[in-house]
């Protein structure tokens, strides 16, 4: 893609940065510290500014395009970078349950349309209920973009280590071998309810999201 040893801060033109976000980055040590997230360009020259990398503890932090060097389709800091590795099990956990809950909010936002429709309740109780529902979607919605986005990253971290695990596992013998299975087994397992999880929540915020363009549209007829 790139010459080994040519940087960020040589390249320039929007399109090249914009083929590059999302790029794996490591460190100097060469460990995985996360990706690529956001470029700053200049417009007179086209050159970047500054990047910012996303880390897989979650952290954003800013970086020289100098310091940062291509290789092949990934970056490599010159500098070294400490990240902290916490459970992802909480995360999980917590945007399960968002998900549940904008589904219970989107049933009853039915219950009351139909409660409404059937003369059950007044235009002012519905209104109310309406607004309460509507102000703790928008604060789950919220929420469970950010998880997302933290498990997203996550997941370059678990797949880094499953491919790091198949590698040692490839040479390894006796009792070394069967726990280095184990711990694939491990991986693999979170892996697919990472996937599954993140597959379900990216529909659950791209309905929430259509939502809100059907209540643009209604409000502006």
């Amino acid at each position: 893609m790139f010459h080994k040893q040519r940087t960020l801060g040589e390249v320039a033109g929007r399109e090249a940065f914009k083929k590059l976000l999302g790029a794996r980055v490591r460190g100097s040590d060469g460990v995985y510290v996360g990706y690529l997230k956001r470029v700053y360009i200049d417009r007179r020259s086209g050159k970047a500014k500054r990047l910012v990398i996303k880390l897989i503890d979650g952290r954003s932090v800013v970086a020289d395009p100098n310091d940062a060097i291509l290789n092949n389709d990934e970056i490599i800091l010159k500098n070294k970078i400490k990240v902290s590795i916490s459970d992802i099990a909480d995360e999980l956990q917590r945007l399960e349950q968002a998900v549940k809950e904008l589904r219970g909010i989107r049933e009853r936002f039915l219950d009351l349309d139909e409660a409404l429709i059937a003369g059950e309740i007044s235009k002012d109780t519905y209104a109310c209920f309406r607004e309460a529902l509507e102000q703790k979607r928008k604060q789950l919605l919220s929420e469970a973009r950010d998880l997302l986005e933290k498990l997203e990253v996550q997941l370059h971290r678990l797949e880094e280590e499953r491919d790091a695990l198949m590698l040692k596992l490839s040479s390894a013998r006796g009792e070394s071998g069967t726990e280095l299975l184990k711990k694939l087994r491990e991986v693999r397992e979170t892996l697919v309810r990472v996937y599954e999880l993140i597959e379900s929540a990216r529909h659950e915020v791209a309905l929430e999201m259509e939502l809100d363009d059907f209540l643009q549209s209604y409000l502006r007829a």
